[in-house]
């Protein structure tokens, strides 16, 4: 820490910084002109603390872990990629970007989405603005359901879309 009689900040700061493994889908938040509150959501569900049912019973929080739409447990997995009702939002959404792709379960998705997010061109883009306000929208849907407000679900797809285009 001192070198010929001096003090040296760095090497302090390297010392204790933990030399870890980068996460995988880090490349999903670089350069990505969604709105902040999709963004946040986005980090979120990527840390796994989405704060889902499933999760907060878990904690001791709520006492029901099912899920608004169906019976099951509430998890992220549950919530953007196996209820019936909410998965079909994100098959319409890669539709319309004209991407043949078949979602599978979150970590299938991060793996699918992380060398298709590469690069800085429209394409790489477009998704990673598509996917941080897909995920936006479906949580804050999941929220208006949950805490009881009136819902407009018939054109949730079509807000979505228009979000994309205004921001890219």
């Amino acid at each position: 820490m001192v070198d010929k009689g001096k003090f040296h900040m760095k090497t302090i700061y390297l010392m204790l910084l933990v030399h870890e493994q980068k996460v995988s889908w880090r490349k999903l938040l670089y350069h990505i002109v969604a709105r902040p509150r999709a963004l946040i959501t986005l980090w979120l569900v990527c840390h796994e603390r989405l704060a889902t049912r499933g999760r907060l019973h878990h904690l001791g929080m709520v006492d029901k872990k099912e899920c608004n739409f169906c019976a099951k447990e509430e998890t992220v997995q549950h919530l953007f990629f196996e209820c019936d009702k909410l998965k079909t939002i994100w098959r319409n959404i890669l539709k319309w970007i004209q991407v043949v792709h078949e979602p599978g379960g979150w970590e299938s998705e991060i793996k699918w989405l992380i060398p298709y997010c590469k690069g800085k061109g429209k394409k790489s883009d477009i998704m990673k603005l598509a996917i941080a306000e897909t995920v936006y929208k479906i949580w804050h849907y999941r929220n208006e359901v949950s805490f009881g407000q009136s819902v407009n679900n018939t054109n949730i797809e079509d807000r979505i879309i228009n979000t994309i285009i205004y921001r890219a």
